[in-house]
This record gives structure tokens, sequence and C-alpha cells, in this order.
């Protein structure tokens, strides 16, 4: 016959299994540290965020270690896809979901501003090989360049991508 002493003691002990099993289960599920790709072109201090969708060509929802965000591209303008769509905009959101697909690891950095008034994180973004997607998409002619001081890192970059692609004819340049 067991003692109300030796219940206790054996209550206590598969509680505590209990909860070292499930310290186990949370530390073995959770994920991997991320580092920064090497040798890609990804800035150090970026922060990897797993796509959930894409919403259009120049914004996608995103998550990351601040949770869900509504993430809007950095320095770029794509062609709006509400409420009706205008020239330009079903390729860039096509292209936006080439290059950062729903589920898929990319790497994001902040400029000066981390969020706008819409309360959208603004970001700059990679793929893990290195595309900078915000400069790719205003390079293919799907964004054009947008400054908005003080977000202005990459600015200059943008603007020379630009040029090139509407003397070239590129995306909307040469349809729209």
């Amino acid at each position: 016959m067991s003692t109300p002493r030796s219940r206790r003691v054996v209550l206590a002990a598969v509680i505590g299994m209990l909860v070292l099993a499930g310290l186990w289960v949370a530390w073995s599920a959770a994920p991997e540290p991320a580092g920064v790709p090497e040798d890609t072109g990804v800035p150090e201090d970026a922060v990897a965020y797993t796509v959930e969708r894409v919403v259009d060509g120049d914004t996608l929802v995103a998550r990351g270690p601040d949770g869900e965000v509504r993430v809007r591209l950095i320095g770029i303008d794509a062609p709006e896809a509400r409420p009706e769509p205008e020239c330009g905009a079903d390729a860039a959101t096509a292209r936006l979901r080439e290059l950062a697909p729903d589920g898929s690891r990319v790497w994001a950095t902040a400029d000066r501003e981390p969020v706008d008034r819409y309360d959208r994180a603004l970001r700059y973004l990679w793929t893990p090989d290195g595309v900078f997607v915000n400069e790719t998409l205003v390079a293919e002619g799907h964004a054009e360049t947008l400054r908005i001081p003080p977000n202005t890192r990459y600015a200059t970059r943008f603007a020379d991508a630009q040029r090139t692609a509407e003397a070239e004819g590129l995306g909307r340049w040469g349809s729209c």
C-alpha cells in the first residue's frame, strides 16, 4: 500500500519528467541559428525572414524575429495591383514571387527608419545566394526608384539601375 508521501514523490517525478520532455521537444524543434550566407554580398547585419506570401511587386508578408510582418521594400515603387492593376503590376508581382517564393528564406536589413506610417517593416531584401531583390526589380524594369529620406542607403545604385533599364526598354519601360 502506498503512502500519501510516496504518491507525491512519484507525482513530482512524473511532472519533472514531463517538463524535461517538453523542454527537449521545444529545444530540438527550434530552428538552427541562421547565419548570413558567406561570400554572397548579403550584409553581415541582415536578419533571416521566411516569406509567407507576396502581396504585390514591392510588398510581402514574412515571418522573422519580430513575428509576422508586412514588409515594404525600401527605395522602390512597383506598379499598383489594386484596385485596378496598372501596367506592369502583374509582371512585378510575378517577379517578386520568383525571387522570394512562399516558404523561402530571405535576408533583410532596415535603413534609418525601420517602419513606415502604415506600420510596415521597411527592408532591403536579399536571396540566400546574394541577389539584391530591391535592385533587381528596378534593374529589370519591374519597379522604379523611390527616394524617401532618410532611407536612401542604396538610392544611387537604384537610380543607376533605373537609367539602364529605361535606356534598354526593360520591363515596364518597354511595354507601358
